[in-house]
């Protein structure tokens, strides 16, 4: 029994990982969902750089990465990677993909603190505090 790949609308939580995980869970319908990415006037992928770095899902996101370069259509990713790390690859699948995103995409740098972690310092700081209050009440 085989399966086909639906494209829906991913949250932009999802990012590239929710398009591995659907290009992986078969391959019929690949082309076609590659075809759909590309149909979308602007393509945003979140966490670029976060994917496996398996062969499979390398060639994946160069699929995806060469079929937006190839159709001219604008691409927004996100990262956690360096302009440095980009543009100085550790090996060959990753210096296609890098190449092909350094190309159509213009680095925008964004500095400041880490809201996750001040987030998780707050939650931390009132855990605290609870703990304290009932240690008092015991």
């Amino acid at each position: 029994m085989s399966k086909t790949i639906t494209l829906t609308e991913h949250r932009p939580a999802d990012g590239l990982l929710t398009i591995l995980n659907d290009l992986a869970a078969s391959f019929e319908g690949r082309n076609e969902y590659i075809s759909r990415l590309c149909s979308y006037p602007l393509l945003i992928l979140d966490d670029f750089g976060m994917e496996r770095g398996t062969e499979y899902g390398l060639e994946q996101v160069y699929s995806v990465i060469d079929s937006r370069y190839r159709s001219g259509k604008p691409l927004i990713a996100t990262t956690n990677l360096t302009l440095e790390e980009l543009q100085h690859p550790q090996d060959t699948p990753h210096a296609r993909i890098y190449d092909r995103l350094t190309s159509m995409c213009a680095p925008v740098r964004f500095t400041g603190s880490n809201f996750r972690k001040e987030t998780a310092q707050e939650k931390l700081e009132r855990l605290k505090q609870l703990m304290k209050q009932r240690k008092e009440s015991l």
